[in-house]
């Protein structure tokens, strides 16, 4: 008696409300402020310096393209830069797009998210595809940032998850307690190379070296 097989449905999927990722989308803030009133600032990060430049959202260069140093005064003057350009311009709402570099731009992030400005942060993948198709062969810091730019406009820039607290804090103390097993372990290698330097064979007549007192005991005396 032959059975027959009901193939089911697969569920209909539903469609993404937005072709960005969720982390990444920004459109709905610059309908509400018009696209000439949004600012992104761009940073390609190195090293010792970075260099910036602020635009709106259609691409309209209101800073050209500026070198700043990682240290404090001069990560200052770029913050209050930024923010006059923002008032001259009639700026009402706008980001800070970083392109991740190693932890060099850690120090770009901290500084203009203390300032008040939401920062997002660019994968240099990202980068890269928006970058070859324009400006093929030509890296400079300018066409990096152009580049920065158009993937920030299309949703590629994005938020980072903030931390749970206790999480981050046990995440610590995980990386402390590996890191005290590693030098732990050292440390018993090389007290086992000078114990056997000094008495051969000794260790060897013990199961357990660590544990019991008997071995040091009789080392003293």
């Amino acid at each position: 008696m032959s059975t027959t097989r009901t193939r089911k449905r697969p569920s209909a999927r539903r469609s993404a409300p937005s072709v960005g990722k969720p982390g990444g989308i920004l459109h709905p803030r610059v309908q509400q402020v018009g696209p000439e009133h949004f600012g992104i600032v761009c940073f390609d990060c190195a090293k010792a310096r970075s260099k910036f430049l602020l635009a709106d959202f259609y691409g309209r260069v209101l800073l050209p393209p500026t070198t700043v140093a990682h240290n404090r005064p001069d990560l200052a003057a770029a913050v209050a830069q930024v923010r006059q350009a923002f008032t001259t311009h009639k700026l009402l709402d706008g980001l800070v797009a970083i392109e991740r570099t190693g932890r060099y731009h850690r120090l770009v992030q901290r500084t203009f998210a203390a300032a008040g400005f939401e920062t997002r942060i660019l994968h240099p993948f990202v980068t890269k595809q928006y970058r070859q198709p324009v400006d093929p062969g030509n890296k400079t810091d300018d066409t990096d940032l152009a580049a920065i730019h158009g993937a920030t406009v299309t949703g590629c820039a994005l938020l980072e998850a903030t931390r749970d607290e206790a999480w981050t804090t046990l995440q610590l103390v995980i990386r402390h307690r590996r890191d005290l097993v590693g030098k732990g372990a050292a440390l018993n290698c090389q007290i086992r190379d000078h114990l056997e330097a000094a008495v051969p064979g000794y260790a060897a007549c013990f199961d357990k070296l660590w544990e019991s007192p008997l071995p040091w005991h009789l080392l003293r005396h």
